[in-house]
């Protein structure tokens, strides 16, 4: 066929039928070109329709609401009165004063413009005036001259003046009409203002263009070659609600953000939304923009809890944020299980060990008692922090061998020597036990009211329940009244016991003993071999990353460094032989076709399995040492989170949270705090105080410590107060124990809560504040009036008056504890430095109660409040000099 076409000449060669099938092949290809351009791949566009008859619907609901709360009696009464105002615009008085006004107008203007001409032509007479005076010529008719215009000027200015007197009273007369329509339109547009507001949305809807919404951050991140790259985010073409509060229960796309009060600082029209929640934000459609159609993107889009994550990307140094409460809680989990043991986790490097040291135990415990408990930590206590190795009897019996041996060098002596303790009432030591605050720390039996608040499935302290079967008596008796004398870094703080409230105390814990039947294995303890195993075991499982142990002081991390986990691809992570497991298993899994069970491989079930069993993936080949953790299923997906977070990508430091050196000192404060367990009884940052429900009024539990009690106390105060509790409130059975703090210890909490209130330490001699005398006696008698001393109490209360709850401290402690400058921020208004405070609000708008003292005004009546509350302070001073 092609030699025959070749022989054809080219003029008579019939091209049509090629041409209509590739003009066909072209036309189809163009059609769905635009079809697949417009309708395909643009479904951002139904969702921004959709989104705006939604929010069209939403506000013309909202105006009829509006609508339906305007009083249409007063609606009626505004339109009658308005449309008499406009009627009386008609009467007669009001038109001749219209018509006569723009009559006087009109004089007025002829008579300014004629005084303008007269004070030219005097400004030009005044000239040839001068002129002739310098030529020495007789200037008398040039003075004629200058005196007629000025005349002139002085005749059109009066005239001006009259004019301009007629036109004001006239005024008088118009603007006595007008102002009282102009009113009445303000009362109308007031009464519609919802709905005028309403009416401005709706407009804006219903104009709204369909379009790419698109923001780009030129100077975001790093390339992997370390080159500046910009960011396209486009996240809300689709997620158009994200700021409108009428969206808050509108379905996705179209709701609100879930976290409106986080939009001030990230702003996703100038910070985009892949910062935050990932994805692939150049993208279009669903599934690529939310990166899980392309198998390719290594950031997809973050789902419930690990949204979180990225908040490390910018506050990796903090552990504390306040409006994500998830992220706060996956830091404290890692800081309470002590991860950084084992790991390397970067802003973790230098961390205490959570564990107690283990060279001494023998003169706490017994060796059958360590046996079992490195046996199966959790078999004595389901909720320690102690996680399980699964050792063998023998790795068991080697590891307890080595601890015994180095016990057994061991230099110290309790306070009394063994077998020598004198009991003390049980019944009376569990009174003690529960209201001096031990309970606020150690569960006992069935009383897990501390735990249940704290909401972790382990304690901060270890439960008591079954002490009396693992301590001796003496050892217990010393701890208890100087844990340091053990530990010299112990956390335990004194409750400054007594020696007999020691002893009743140390009665009722031994009196809670084991009731399981104990191991009756005999152990080999003194077997060199054993012990040498044991000291190989402990260092191969990282037991010194959480416990001092003799000879191990220098041990580094056994497992890998976390810094860059969440990067970790999913390709790299051993499954074992987890192919095929059985349905109802505790990790992530999907049902197949057959009936049988696979595992998700991907990295959030590896993670998952992995802290649900850490020795899930173990094979006869590959073995695992990380032991096993009791993790709930919430603690489980927060610590996922934290991982999920830990990268080495950081935005450039426009982006970051400046962490400056106040900053930087909060955050010191907020662990330190944390190591000394301080939230079990306080509320610090709107977490902790976890002790309080177990009292029927809050007010009955240790204080809040509020942001604001940096600027609250005297930092000579606080500093004396740390080394040595004084009582505030002496009716209450919890009290401040002492916590073994250093100077420099106590400066760090001293600064954290000065940082708190955004102050700074400084040297100041409080008591140099004067007293002024104009303020005295006023004061003393607003503090009568009130009955401050009612609820502040200088001596003991009287019967009946008040309940415990109801007390505040002794305010002459005042001027040796408190800021002056709080004392007044406090009387202002109580319930914005502590909300729920029972201090009643005096002050309002500027104004006090008693109008006989100063006038009413507030600011003096809080000047001399606090006056006289500091002269309490001070004349008690005197006294006791």
């Amino acid at each position: 066929m092609f030699e025959k076409r070749a022989q054809t000449p080219v003029e008579l060669r019939n091209y049509s039928t090629y041409y209509l099938i590739f003009s066909g092949i072209l036309f189809l290809a163009t059609v769905w070109s635009v079809w697949d351009e417009v309708i395909t791949r643009r479904p951002w566009k139904d969702y921004q329709n959709e989104y705006n008859r939604l929010l069209v619907a939403k506000l013309t609901e909202k105006r009829l609401e509006a609508l339906n709360t305007i009083d249409s009696s007063e609606v009626v009464r505004l339109g009658n009165e308005l449309a008499a105002a406009r009627a009386a615009k008609e009467s007669v008085e009001y038109r001749e004063a219209v018509d006569k006004k723009d009559t006087l107008l009109r004089d007025l203007d002829i008579a300014t413009r004629e005084w303008r001409f007269a004070r030219s032509r005097s400004d030009a007479a005044y000239y040839t005036y001068q002129k002739a005076i310098k030529e020495g010529r007789d200037a008398a008719r040039e003075k004629a001259v200058v005196d007629k215009h000025d005349a002139d000027i002085e005749q059109y200015f009066k005239e001006m003046e009259d004019l301009n007197k007629q036109i004001a009273a006239l005024d008088e007369t118009i603007n006595r009409y007008r102002d009282e329509v102009m009113r009445l339109e303000v009362e109308h547009a007031a009464l519609f203002s919802e709905v005028s507001a309403l009416d401005l949305k709706l407009e804006r809807a219903r104009r709204a263009p369909v379009q790419i919404r698109q923001v780009v951050l030129n100077d975001f991140e790093f390339t992997p070659f370390q080159e500046i790259k910009a960011r396209v985010d486009r996240c809300q073409t689709c997620h158009a609600g994200w700021a409108e509060p009428l969206m808050e229960d509108a379905p996705h796309p179209f709701a609100q953000h879930p976290l409106p009060e986080l939009l001030s600082a990230h702003n996703p029209e100038t910070f985009g939304c892949t910062p935050c929640h990932r994805g692939q934000g150049p993208a279009l459609t669903v599934g690529f923009a939310h990166g899980y159609e392309d198998k390719f993107w290594e950031t997809p889009l973050l789902k419930g809890v690990d949204v979180y994550a990225t908040c490390n990307t910018c506050h990796s140094s903090e552990s504390v944020l306040k409006h994500a409460t998830p992220f706060t809680k996956a830091k404290q989990l890692i800081m309470e299980n002590g991860c950084y043991g084992c790991h390397g986790v970067k802003g973790y490097d230098d961390m205490p060990k959570i564990g107690p040291p283990l060279n001494e135990l023998l003169a706490k415990t017994t060796p059958e008692w360590i046996y079992s408990w490195v046996k199966e930590p959790h078999d004595y206590n389901p909720n320690s922090r102690m996680p399980s190795f699964e050792f063998t009897d023998e790795q068991a019996e080697a590891v307890t061998a080595y601890l015994v041996s180095i016990s057994q060098e061991s230099t110290y002596r309790p306070m009394r020597a063994r077998g020598t303790y004198a009991g003390g009432s049980g019944a009376a030591g569990k009174r003690i036990f529960e209201t001096v605050g031990c309970v606020a720390c150690h569960v006992v039996g069935g009383n897990t009211t501390v735990r249940d608040a704290r909401g972790t499935s382990y304690d901060i302290a270890p439960e008591l329940t079954r002490l009396g079967s693992k301590v001796n008596p003496d050892w217990l008796f010393d701890w208890v009244k100087n844990p340091r004398n053990h530990n010299p870094e112990a956390r335990m703080p004194s409750l400054r016991l007594t020696d007999a409230e020691a002893r009743h105390i140390v009665a009722y814990l031994m009196s809670l003993n084991d009731t399981n039947a104990p191991d009756r294995r005999t152990l080999d303890l003194a077997n060199p071999e054993k012990i040498a195993q044991g000291d190989r075991i402990i260092r191969e499982y990282g037991c010194a990353g959480c416990h001092t142990i003799k000879g191990m002081e220098n041990e580094g991390k056994v497992s890998v460094d976390l810094s860059d986990f969440g990067r970790k691809k999913v390709e790299q992570m051993d499954f074992g032989n987890t192919r095929e497991l059985r349905k109802g298993s505790d990790v992530e899994y999907q049902e197949n076709p057959d009936g049988t069970v696979s595992l998700l491989r991907t990295w959030s079930a590896w993670v998952y399995g992995k802290l649900k069993n850490s020795r899930l993936y173990k094979t006869d080949r590959i073995d695992q040492k990380m032991p096993v953790y009791n993790f709930s299923e919430e603690e489980i997906k927060l610590i996922r989170m934290f991982l999920l977070s830990m990268t080495r990508d950081v935005p450039l430091p426009t982006y970051q949270r400046t962490f400056d050196k106040r900053q930087q000192e909060i955050e010191t404060g907020r662990r330190l705090t944390m190591r000394y367990n301080c939230m079990q009884c306080h509320n610090i940052e709107d977490r902790g105080g976890y002790v309080v429900p177990i009292y029927e009024e809050e007010a009955m539990g240790p204080p809040i410590l509020t942001a604001s009690q940096g600027a609250k106390v005297q930092e000579p105060w606080l500093y004396s107060f740390m080394k040595s509790p004084s009582t505030i409130r002496p009716w209450l059975d919890i009290h401040m124990p002492t916590f073994p703090l250093t100077d420099d210890e106590v400066t760090i909490v001293t600064k954290y809560f000065l940082g708190l209130s955004n102050q700074d330490l400084k040297l100041r001699d409080y008591s140099a504040t004067p007293i002024d005398q104009k303020y005295f006696d006023p004061g003393r008698r607003l503090f009568e009036t009130y009955q401050c001393a009612r609820c502040h109490p200088s001596g003991p209360v009287r019967a009946g008056e008040l309940t415990a709850a109801e007390l505040a401290p002794d305010l002459t402690m005042a001027a040796n504890r408190l800021k002056p400058e709080w004392i007044i921020d406090w009387l202002e208004d109580p319930q914005a430095l502590q909300p729920g405070t029972r201090m009643p609000t005096y002050f309002f708008d500027g104004q006090g109660p008693d109008r006989t003292i100063f006038d009413g005004k507030a600011d003096e009546q809080i000047q001399a409040l606090k006056t006289y509350v500091w002269s309490l302070g001070r004349r008690q001073q005197t006294a006791q000099r």
